[in-house]
């Protein structure tokens, strides 16, 4: 749920980057960071952001999601919702996230695995959230996107190149957020960015020919034995049968392995929210499905905590 992003630069080296493509941020070293492929908003890792500063743009370190709002990414109509107004219409309100990955269902990134960006709002001094798009509209997640419909968001983040991120984060667009970032849909939605699917390929690949036998080790051929004959008994022919190569099994393989089942259709909100209120948490703050949730997770372990308790009595 547009959750996962990865970013491999460290922050010594992210501005070089950041400048060389094309956003113009100062010679600032943002606060040091984690970097990896598999940082996300739920353990509310941190990332470089460009930020507006009194002297141009800049790079801030900040963790990904909202904690009091429990939220991390924003969908479409953000304009209409108080909070996302206010960061949109504000001159320091807008950010760009540097990430040179994200994760929806599949990893997306570039084919030289170089940075790019992703448009938030910077909420406080040191959290931001994503804007997403509709991943089933975009050349680059569309097909995958329609066949899993209901399954997930259907979102993506909104994606954009150096020049993007400057113009979303310079302070005159506070003026017509909406519409810069409208643009810029359109862009990220083509792909004009170029970005592929699938894990990096950058690891040293294995050697060529090398069979799961090659890999463990296998003993080496037997030859026939030929059993001694006495001097009362002429000896025979031996006739010496061919040894077969060992047969490579799949490991992983197993004849009695179930058929997975069939994924369940994810509840409803409205379902959600009933488990919610019956949890004792309240509903009245939720006004997107990824708060909603996230709200729900905590409402079922809440209720099978209370279940087990119930159980011990």
């Amino acid at each position: 749920m547009c959750g996962r992003a990865g970013m491999t630069v460290g922050a010594a080296a992210v501005g070089g980057r950041v400048r060389a493509a094309g956003c113009a941020v100062d010679d600032a070293v943002p606060e040091p960071y984690a970097t990896g492929t598999t940082k996300n908003a739920k353990d509310r890792d941190a990332y470089p952001t460009v930020v507006a500063s009194d002297a141009g743009l800049t790079l801030r370190t900040k963790s990904f999601g909202v904690r009091r709002l429990r939220c991390h990414c924003v969908f479409d109509g953000w304009m209409g919702k108080t909070t996302w107004r206010a960061a949109a219409m504000a001159p320091k309100g807008r950010c760009a996230v540097v990430v040179t990955s994200f994760v929806e269902g599949v990893t997306c990134r570039r084919a030289d695995d170089g940075i790019f960006f992703v448009l938030g709002f910077a909420i406080g001094d040191d959290e931001f959230v994503i804007l997403t798009t509709d991943a089933k509209q975009t050349s680059l997640l569309g097909e995958r996107a329609r066949k899993s419909e209901g399954f997930g968001s259907g979102r993506m983040p909104l994606v954009v190149d150096g020049a993007g991120a400057a113009a979303w984060v310079a302070p005159e667009t506070a003026a017509a957020p909406e519409a810069v970032a409208r643009g810029l849909d359109e862009a990220a939605r083509s792909n004009a960015l170029g970005l592929v699917t699938g894990a990096s390929r950058a690891k040293k690949a294995a050697a060529p020919g090398r069979t799961l036998h090659d890999f463990w080790g296998g003993g080496a051929k037997k030859k026939a034995k030929v059993e001694p004959t006495s001097a009362a008994t002429p000896p025979t022919s031996v006739k010496a049968e061919a040894v077969k190569e060992p047969e490579v099994v799949d490991l992983c393989a197993s004849d009695d392995e179930p058929a997975p089942a069939a994924r369940p259709p994810p509840p409803t909100i409205k379902e959600m929210k009933a488990s919610i209120s019956a949890a004792g948490l309240p509903t009245a703050d939720l006004v997107e499905r990824p708060q909603v949730e996230e709200r729900y997770k905590e409402a079922v372990a809440r209720l099978a905590e209370a279940a087990r308790l119930k159980r011990e009595a």
